[in-house]
């Protein structure tokens, strides 16, 4: 049995989805959160994350980054589970599903994370308009076209998951988390009611957080 440690903030961010994979999985890990911003700093600095970021997962002390990279090794290591698909063309499905993930938030990121991003400049009180107008077009037009997408997605989904299988995948896991948190974005100019207008993304999160060990989890860390 592999040692395992993920590495993140105290909140659910990028890495909820990992954790909620994990415990579907059966796969036992330390749930590593940082007391503070300094504590990651001194991480970041020291050269112990990769690219600088997490959430990090550190394996037999080997460490993996970047989330969809480690929901993929999540869902070969619980193999024989269903969490990724071992026929080639699912499982493209399944990595195209969260590589429109990453499409949908990317302007939201960067909105967000301004200075990251070479964007520092909109911080600037006198560009204020224009991230206000930005993240007008993010709330109005970029988030509900990607919605629209997952939104049809489901529709043809027999099975109420995205990429149609008959368990969930690390695509659902990916997903679920990130969309229900937009619901929580309003400092961030998204409107809390984004998800009003898909009951099929509405439906997929209620199955989500139906499923046992994400009930279980979300009890046990209700904030």
């Amino acid at each position: 049995m592999s040692s395992m440690k993920l590495m993140y903030f105290d909140i659910k961010g990028k890495a909820e989805g990992i954790r909620l994979a994990l415990a579907y999985a059966g796969l036992p890990f330390e749930d590593y959160r940082f007391q503070d911003r300094a504590e990651f700093i001194e991480k970041k600095q020291s050269g112990e994350l990769p690219y600088g970021q997490v959430p990090a997962l550190f394996v037999d002390g080997q460490v993996l980054v970047q989330t969809n990279s480690i929901l993929r090794f999540i869902g070969k290591k619980a193999r024989p589970n269903t969490l990724y698909p071992t026929d080639p063309v699912l499982a493209a499905k399944v990595d195209a599903i969260m590589d429109q993930e990453t499409d949908m938030f990317s302007g939201l990121t960067v909105s967000k994370y301004k200075e990251r991003f070479g964007f520092g400049f909109l911080s600037k009180p006198e560009n204020e308009s224009i991230l206000r107008e930005t993240q007008q077009a993010l709330n109005d037009e970029i988030l509900p076209r990607h919605l629209s997408f997952f939104e049809k997605l489901l529709g043809d989904s027999s099975s109420g998951w995205l990429a149609g299988t008959e368990e969930p995948t690390i695509a659902d896991f990916c997903l679920a988390p990130r969309i229900e948190s937009l619901q929580g974005l309003s400092n961030d100019g998204i409107s809390p009611d984004i998800l009003t207008s898909y009951p099929g993304i509405l439906a997929f999160l209620a199955k989500f957080n139906a499923l046992p060990t994400v009930a279980d989890w979300n009890a046990k860390h209700a904030s």
